[in-house]
């Protein structure tokens, strides 16, 4: 089956990844955090991604060829696959990420998929900085979701407790995210 944009292969990998999930989760569904991305996507409708990273409180047996294939505005398809390299440890989360995340679906009353708030995918998007995350940075702040003072706040706090990245370069970018806000 093919879908007919980039959100509804979200959903129909999601779905692929719910069958993988025994049916005994129904009484505590496993949840994700749709980060990345597909997460931006679903906030700015800006950007695709040919990939989909899941934060995932357990561990779930996805098939290493896990693809769906998709047609764009354009009509020409394109293929997204999860990315069984992302690891939510490698970026930077507050710890309370999970009580801002915004409830997507639940699928199969066994798996519960979230999006990041739109503050913890900026901050998760401070230690690698790329051009893309750049870009995702301001597509989020344009959207007007995202409050300037609380992003500081708790993006100083993942900092300051966060391990894995040279704290100073991080703190830069963050500075720098500032002053993409403007005036505002």
């Amino acid at each position: 089956m093919i879908a007919h944009s980039f959100k509804e292969a979200i959903i129909e990998m999601m779905a692929k990844i719910a069958k993988q999930i025994p049916d005994s989760h129904k009484q505590t569904p496993v949840k994700a955090y749709l980060t990345g991305g597909g997460a931006v996507h679903y906030y700015c409708n800006s950007r695709v991604s040919d990939d989909v990273d899941l934060i995932m409180q357990y561990t779930v047996k996805i098939p290493e060829d896990l693809f769906v294939v998709w047609l764009n505005d354009e009509g020409t398809l394109e293929q997204v696959h999860y990315d069984h390299t992302y690891n939510s440890t490698f970026g930077l989360l507050h710890e309370d990420y999970e009580d801002r995340a915004v409830h997507m679906i639940t699928i199969d009353e066994k798996f519960e998929i979230n999006l990041l708030s739109p503050v913890d995918l900026i901050i998760s998007k401070l230690t690698r900085f790329a051009q893309n995350d750049e870009a995702d940075i301001v597509n989020i702040i344009k959207t007007g979701k995202v409050d300037k003072d609380e992003l500081f706040k708790l993006a100083t706090d993942a900092i300051n407790v966060g391990v894995g990245f040279q704290k100073s370069f991080v703190e830069i970018n963050l500075q720098h995210t500032m002053e993409m806000f403007g005036d505002s």
